[in-house]
């Protein structure tokens, strides 16, 4: 066994044969084929077999079972074959039943494995020679991987070089302060916790950057050994599956005492005689009418809708972020990536107060540097002052790019604002030569509170040190004393800092362009050590010569202005938080439509600002410039104490404990840091602020669904229970006795044609048309409120009557004759038909909120394709005869149907007026 801690990074190298180049593809695909994926072990998956037995542990199907048999072996050994015939009927319907049940769970469990696949993280890392990205469970032992802040380290790593790394191993050695890791050699018997040169899978990347030599992965590491396991998707219930599975509890005990006492008083007046058929149909009724699809339509339309939103670049990792998102009220957006499309060229350069112009777009080396007084293009050695601005763009930096071709864009690894750089830098035709000039002897990365980033060069020629810093222009300034002027080096005074401000601020208001400082100091070979030696910062920085700046545009994506117009027009606000400079954030939102009504706030006004002021000013400021991570909490709180529903995108480290305390929490999919993406709800692929506006209106349309499948559901299963209520007791009043109106399996054929196939249909309805035109729902808005409650009464009631009357219908009106001579069969088929045709409408009726009667009925084909099923299914119950056996159904005459359609007409009409004038009033207008 390698003790890695132990080895030096040579000593590593010759034992993993591999080198500072990386492995070749060849070599690392047959090391994957040797040390297996790069995985702890996961949870075990559920056996299908598993899932279909599952739907068989509700205890009234298995007391239905069990009373089946049992009444079937009498029937045998009386020889009464039609109870046989009966029972085999239900076993088969509950089989079908069972089927559906498991078709929805299993459909469900993929569609989450699916998304748990396009959740896992990728690395940079070294083959060939090359960088490139790969899936972290590719990884193998012997890879060079880069390493940086905000990453959770994706096996055991050996450090190889290290630029202020530290480490939370919390997870593993319970340490709570972060770590620092170098380069060094430890003895063999170093603890875990004090292996200073080791990074460990699943530890995280606080801060700082560099590079590392993988010497273990999957179960090898030290968190495969203690088999912890992480899960990328947190499939915890979200609150209204927690409200619906609550609700199916109730009203199974409901029903079960309604089944229970028909049971009862039907035994008490008819005796024991006909105790078997009495109690499999008051089992029958129960099993029927509770509606334990309820949970899984809920739990499979939840899955199709996040897969969905997944399609639209929008990761759902936790399953309450889909009912939060149709409630969200505020959207805070990073502006950079989410709101531009982060693409950042740059179009000028200003120093010892010249501009240059920098022509051409995007990461390709087309285009010029041209001096803008004498509009000559700037040849490489001519302008020395210049070359020392491109010097320190080039090595004060991280990002990397591959040549591709004259005319293709570079391939390119980094942050795109350090891509620009390098890219400006090619233009000059300088980069080689620079990288071929100087040795990066340290560095300090960037740093969103410092907003700056800085290194130690030294020359390979003349071995002259010099410190190179760039980062946001305000803030640099206040640690410069010098700056260049003519090749001169003068005072830096207060004048002159105003000057360089104010011109700035003319190229952000003007040309929205996004403004980075440059600045250097060349130190002596003794400082230089002593500095290396301390590795402070902040005795890196200071005192330093301004040597200029650059201005950069990302050019907003086109899709932002419609999706912030979208969001205001579904009642949500927009809010712009950038580190930008407030003039840059500005130019941006007013070319994307946020409003410019309030002046946009800053950073240094936030940290000056007690919390009454920034409450009141939050509820108009659509624009926050120039803010660190840490400000976004104050925001958060601020707009939450106003009862806001509060979605915020962050990408950074320092983002996570921001994206916690929103409501959703959304991490950017490309600039994210895993960090970011851990703390986060929902991971936007793509970084487009538009997908956010997609993933509310789709978090809103699962919502809708779910309300209308759940209407439907129980509507239809009250309408079933209080027409056997109504029934039975009408016997008992006017017949003097009491008979079963609808047998069990009929019931339970219902069950199956109505309930299954329309309820999943309506859970992947189209959205309404006017569904981003609501304003946000309340997230406290009851499942069950009273208008629905009294709804899903009348509709039951308005379903008695209407079989009553087709009942009276089928034995002529006459209240005289003897129930227990009568035949039965046309009755109960009659109303078994009227039941399956009153619900099938009423399910159309509650599939949109406008007249069943428009066209828009008719576009819902997977609804259409449903009913039309269901319906197909009961004319072969009706009218194909091994089916007549089967089900115990008679073939009804024409004029039942037209029977049945004039008591389905008033139902109808009071589904309509009630639904779009009472239930759902808004939504009429």
């Amino acid at each position: 066994m390698i003790k890695a801690h132990q080895k030096s990074v040579e000593d590593l190298f010759s034992i993993l044969e591999t080198s500072e180049k990386g492995l070749t593809t060849s070599e690392a695909g047959k090391r994957l084929q040797k040390y297996g994926k790069n995985e702890l072990a996961t949870k075990k998956e559920t056996s299908p077999i598993v899932i279909f037995l599952n739907q068989f542990r509700d205890l009234l199907v298995i007391i239905l079972i069990v009373a089946g048999l049992i009444t079937a072996v009498i029937g045998v050994l009386e020889s009464d074959q039609s109870v046989i015939i009966e029972i085999i009927a239900i076993v088969v319907v509950i089989i079908l039943n069972a089927g559906l049940g498991f078709y929805q769970e299993y459909s469900a469990e993929k569609a989450i494995e699916a998304l748990q696949s396009l959740a896992r993280s990728e690395v940079i890392v070294l083959r060939n020679d090359e960088k490139i990205r790969l899936k972290a469970e590719e990884l193998v032992p012997g890879d060079i991987v880069f390493l940086e802040a905000g990453n959770v380290v994706s096996a055991d790593i050996r450090v190889v070089k290290s630029y202020e790394i530290s480490v939370s191993e919390a997870i593993l050695t319970g340490e709570s302060l972060p770590i620092r890791k170098v380069n060094k050699n430890l003895p063999e018997d170093t603890p875990l916790a004090e292996r200073e040169n080791m990074l460990h899978k699943g530890t995280t990347i606080v801060s700082g950057s560099g590079k590392g030599l993988v010497v273990k992965t999957g179960l090898d590491t030290e968190l495969g050994k203690i088999a912890s396991s992480l899960t990328e998707i947190e499939r915890e219930e979200t609150p209204i599956q927690k409200k619906l599975n609550l609700l199916a509890k109730q009203l199974t005990i409901f029903i079960v005492i309604i089944a229970a006492s028909i049971f009862i008083v039907q035994i008490l007046i008819v005796g024991l005689e006909e105790f078997t058929e009495l109690f499999i149909f008051a089992i029958g009724l129960a099993v029927a009418a509770v509606p334990e699809g309820l949970p899984a339509v809920m739990t499979l339309s939840l899955a199709i809708g996040v897969t969905r939103m997944a399609r639209k670049n929008a990761l759902i990792r936790k399953l309450p972020a889909v009912e939060v998102l149709g409630s969200s009220t505020v959207i805070c957006t990073d502006k950079t990536g989410t709101l531009t499309k982060n693409e950042m060229t740059v179009k000028m350069v200003w120093r010892d107060q010249d501009q240059y112009e920098v022509t051409g777009t995007g990461y390709t080396k087309i285009g010029k540097i041209i001096e803008k007084t004498t509009a000559e293009e700037v040849e490489p050695g001519q302008n020395l002052e210049l070359e020392t601005l491109i010097e320190i763009a080039t090595l004060s930096n991280e990002a990397s790019i591959e040549f591709q071709g004259e005319d293709k864009p570079y391939k390119t690894f980094g942050d795109p604002t350090e891509v620009a750089l390098l890219i400006m830098a090619e233009k000059a035709q300088t980069v080689d030569k620079i990288k071929e000039r100087w040795d990066i002897e340290y560095l300090f990365p960037f740093d969103s509170n410092r907003k700056r980033m800085s290194v130690i060069a030294k020359e390979k020629k003349t071995g002259k040190y010099r410190i190179m810093v760039k980062g946001a222009l305000d803030i640099l300034l206040e640690h410069c004393i010098s700056y260049v002027e003519d090749g001169e080096i003068k005072t830096l005074d207060s004048e002159m800092i105003e000057k360089i401000i104010k011109t700035s601020e003319r190229f952000s208001s003007n040309f929205a362009y996004r403004i980075l400082g440059f600045a250097f100091k060349d130190i002596k070979k003794e400082e230089a050590e002593s500095l290396l030696e301390e590795r402070n910062v902040e005795s890196v920085e200071e005192d330093l010569i301004f040597e200029g700046f650059v201005g950069m545009i990302d050019p907003p994506r086109e899709s932002s202005r419609p999706a912030i117009l979208k969001a205001r027009e579904a009642g949500i606000r927009v809010i712009m938080i950038t580190g930008d400079h407030k003039e840059t954030a500005r130019a941006v939102g007013n070319e994307i439509s946020l409003s410019l009504e309030a002046e946009p706030i800053t950073g240094k006004q936030l940290e000056n600002m007690k919390d009454e002021e920034l409450r009141e000013r939050v509820k108009e400021t659509e624009i926050f410039a120039r803010v660190n991570p840490s400000h976004k909490l104050n925001i958060i709180n601020a707009l939450k104490y106003h009862g806001e529903i509060v979605v915020m995108t962050g990408d950074g480290v320092n983002d996570a404990p921001a994206l916690k305390r929103a409501d959703i929490g959304v991490a950017m999919g490309i600039t994210g840091t895993d960090v970011a993406k851990e703390a986060s709800d929902m991971i936007l692929v793509d970084d487009n602020f538009a997908n956010i506006i997609e993933a509310v209106s789709e978090g809103r349309r699962i919502y809708d669904n779910i309300k209308k499948f759940i209407s439907y559901l129980l509507s239809a299963n009250a309408g079933e229970v209080i027409t056997v209520l109504v029934l039975t007791l009408f016997g008992l009043f006017f017949f003097g006795h009491i008979f079963i109106p609808i047998l069990a399996i009929q019931l339970l054929y219902i069950n199956l044609v109505t309930d299954t196939f329309p309820a999943l249909a309506l859970g992947v309805s189209p959205p309404e048309k006017d569904l981003m035109q609501r304003k946000p729902r309340d997230p406290e808005e009851r499942l069950l409120d009273r208008q629905l409650v009294i709804f899903i009464m009348i509709f039951g009631l308005f379903n008695a009557i209407g079989s009553t009357i087709l009942f009276l219908w089928t034995i002529g009106f006459d209240l005289s004759i003897d129930i227990l001579t009568a035949d039965l069969a046309r009755a109960r088929t009659i109303i078994f038909a009227a039941l399956v045709i009153y619900q099938s409408l009423q399910c159309l009726s509650v599939s949109q909120n406008v007249t069943i009667f428009s066209k828009k009925t008719l576009e819902n084909k997977i609804l259409i394709g449903a009913i039309f099923l269901g319906l197909l299914l009961l004319l072969f119950a009706i009218y194909i005869p091994f089916m007549q056996i089967f089900i115990g159904t008679y073939p009804l005459p024409p004029i039942d149907w037209l029977m049945i359609l004039i008591t389905a007409i008033p139902i109808l009409i009071f589904q309509e007026i009630f639904e779009k004038f009472y239930l759902y009033p808004e939504q009429a207008e």
